[in-house]
């Protein structure tokens, strides 16, 4: 299964937008139920988005296969 970081809104407002390394790359949290935002892992390790590696590797992350992973909110 994915691994994801898991924002609040306010986390994710916070990295959210392009980057200063990368013009064409930029982070967008997804948001899911209950006000929870996630990332993929991966951008721990995208060069684009090291100016926000050490915030977002504090945040807590889950697999998304864990029963208690927060599901996709219906459109």
């Amino acid at each position: 299964m994915a691994m994801f970081i898991l924002l609040t809104a306010g986390q994710a407002d916070h990295v959210r937008g392009p980057s200063t390394r990368v013009p064409s790359a930029a982070l967008e949290p997804v948001e899911h139920q209950g006000g929870v935002f996630i990332l993929g892992v991966d951008v721990l390790a995208d060069p684009a988005h090291e100016a926000h590696w050490a915030y977002l590797a504090a945040l807590p992350q889950m697999d998304s296969g864990d029963p208690e992973f927060p599901q996709t909110i219906e459109p």
